[in-house]
Order: structure tokens, then sequence, then C-alpha cells
């Protein structure tokens, strides 16, 4: 297992478990390995062919294939997502053709590398995320590529992986990224559901562009992200079990809340850190309702409500019934915070699989109102 503020060799890091991670099923994982090697082979046979002084920020090849890895493990994408992040620093420089890489590696691996070499030329605006459709296609060389630009981003400066090079890429912290990552990157990774990502980049946004902010809340959670998800995942095994019991057919989403999200929150609201009743937070979907009625929608959310209500001490002082009254946005959902007592407090959702889908996907979607 590669170790924090590890780079992997080309030579040495276990490249099955990329190519397991490509693969869609076990029969691909030879034809995977195989091409994945062959990529990383022939990336290092043209690095000496680089003029730095040309391309000073070319990426290595150990450094593209943690941007592959990247892209397999945290993105889902596929191997010829993976072979075009490996390529990108010799396509880039012009030393491959798509010709050939379309000979060699396939056509979908060289159309993604000609987007991304288009993208160079293009300078993001403060717009350009209404250019873009609110599900936006994965299959998409276009997407694809961006994809990969957001990967590099996470190599960079959200992995924590001390790179060898690192002085290089100081100037990489400048306002244009962060301009970028606010207005595209950030909505876009909403927007195709990369919860984790958009919720890496939004903490690396406000890192840079408010640094007292974002100290000052990490150091009022008093706790580590990955700590405050185990209490969470305590707290959801209870709520999932007594509803359960019930025979009420759902699913269960939880998160705990970003550092960024926290932020935003109290910028929004104006709002003190200890009036945030959210920093933990369980969805339940209530599933099998096709066919059934608003009212009849309406009673099981409320059966839901009143079964949690029996484990936990509800805060009636806290609660907001959009499934009553809807939003502008059309937004419906039924929201209450409990006092969990060991646990602290937990905010939950209530809703419907209809409810849901506009919530995500429909009208009330947050990269809606949210820009």
């Amino acid at each position: 297992m590669m170790k924090r503020n590890e780079i992997p060799d080309v030579d040495s890091w276990n490249l099955h478990q990329l190519a397991r991670a490509v693969s869609d099923h076990s029969n691909g994982i030879k034809r995977a390995w195989t091409a994945v090697h062959e990529a990383c082979t022939f990336v290092k046979s043209l690095e000496e062919k680089v003029n730095t002084s040309t391309f000073p920020f070319f990426r290595c090849p150990e450094e593209s294939l943690q941007v592959a890895i990247i892209a397999a493990t945290e993105m889902h994408l596929g191997l010829a997502t993976a072979i075009a992040a490996i390529l990108t620093p010799p396509f880039l420089a012009g030393l491959i053709e798509q010709e050939e890489v379309t000979q060699r590696f396939g056509a979908k691996a060289a159309s993604i590398l000609t987007e991304l070499d288009a993208l160079k030329s293009c300078k993001l605006q403060s717009g350009t995320i209404r250019n873009y459709p609110s599900i936006p296609d994965l299959t998409s060389p276009h997407i694809l590529a961006i994809l990969l630009q957001i990967c590099d981003i996470i190599r960079v400066h959200c992995s924590g992986v001390i790179l060898e090079n690192d002085e290089t890429t100081s100037d990489y912290f400048s306002s244009q990224l962060l301009f970028e990552l606010k207005c595209f990157y950030i909505p876009l990774s909403h927007r195709i559901q990369l919860y984790n990502v958009q919720t890496k980049l939004a903490d690396f946004w406000l890192k840079r562009a408010d640094t007292l902010s974002y100290y000052a809340i990490t150091a009022k959670l008093g706790m580590t992200k990955v700590q405050r998800q185990k209490r969470l995942d305590l707290i959801s095994e209870e709520v999932y079990s007594v509803v359960k019991n019930h025979g009420i057919d759902f699913v269960m989403k939880k998160r705990v809340k970003s550092v960024y999200s926290i932020w935003r929150k109290i910028q929004k609201l104006k709002v003190e850190f200890n009036q945030i009743n959210d920093l933990a937070a369980i969805r339940i979907i209530i599933m099998g309702m096709q066919g059934k009625t608003l009212a009849e929608e309406k009673i099981v959310c409320w059966k839901v409500l009143s079964i949690i209500s029996e484990i936990y001490e509800p805060m009636c002082s806290v609660i907001r019934d959009w499934i009553s009254v809807p939003r502008v946005s059309s937004y419906e959902s039924l929201h209450l915070t409990f006092e969990t007592n060991k646990y602290g407090r937990l905010e939950v959702q209530i809703r419907t699989e209809r409810m849901d889908y506009i919530a995500e996907q429909g009208e009330a979607a947050h990269w809606k109102y949210k820009l």
C-alpha cells in the first residue's frame, strides 16, 4: 500500500491495483495492466527528449501515474482516461501525435488528449459553468479532459504528497486558480455528484482564500474529519436499525459538514459557529412510493420523523417543513435537528425518492442556487 507523502514509482508500484480499478470485470484486468504498463514504458522512453527550458512544468511519469490513480480511485474513471493521464505530458509537449496515440492506445484516449490540448488556450470566465448541462455526459472526451485537470489539481494541492519540485508549483497558488476553483471546478464536481472531490477542492479553496477562517473553524470542530465520520457512523447505525424495524423501505445517506460548507453557512446566514446544527447529518430517502399521493408521501415522512424521536430528543425550535410548503425552488424535504446526547447534535433530512430527484437533479438542484 502506498504511504502518505510517497510518490508511486512506475517500476515498483503495483500497477495491478490500478488495472483492477479501471477494469469493469476480472477478465479485463490483464488487458488493462498491459495497456497501463505500455503507456508508462512509452512515456519513460520519451522523458529524456523533453526540453525543460521550454516545458519547465513537464510532469514526470511518476506524477502522471498519480493523476491516473486519482482518476481511477476517486472518480472511478476508466482505462482510456487513465491512459490519457499518463500520456498527457509528452502529448502536450508535442512529442507524440494524435494518430500514434490512436494506433497504440485507442481513439478514446486520443480524443481526451486532444480536448486537453484545446483546454490549454481556454480561459475560464465567471459564467462558463452555465454553458454546461445540469447532468454532464461522463462519456464525453471534453468532460473527461476537465476531470483530469481536476485530478492534477488534487495531486498538486490536496493529496498530501510532497513533490520533489514543490517550489516550482508555488506560483500555482494563484488568484486565477482560486477563481477557477470557485466558479467552475467546484460547481462542476457537484453537478457530476463527485461530492468527495467537491469537498476537497472547496476546503482547499477556503484554506488559501481565507486561511484564518479555515483554521478557526477546524479548531472549533476539535476533531478530524475521520473522527467525525466515525462518530456519525455510530449514529447512523442506530437510526437505520430503528427505522428498518418498522418495515419502512428506505436508503440512507450520511455526511459530515465540510469546513467550507460551515464557513459558507456562517457567511450567508450571519450566524456563529455554535449556531450551526447540521455539522453531522443523515438523509433518509423513502423508496417504493411510486403512484402514491402527495398526502401519502407526507404521512410516511412524518412517521419516520416520529420513529427517530423515540430514540433522540428533537429540538423543535430547529425544524424545517418543506414538504408542506416547498421552497420557491420546488425543494421538498423534512428537516429536524436532534440532540443525541453522547454524540452531539444530528440533523435528519427525510424525503421520498421523488423529492430526492427534484433536490439532486431537478429544479431544486444545489448548483442552481449556490452559484
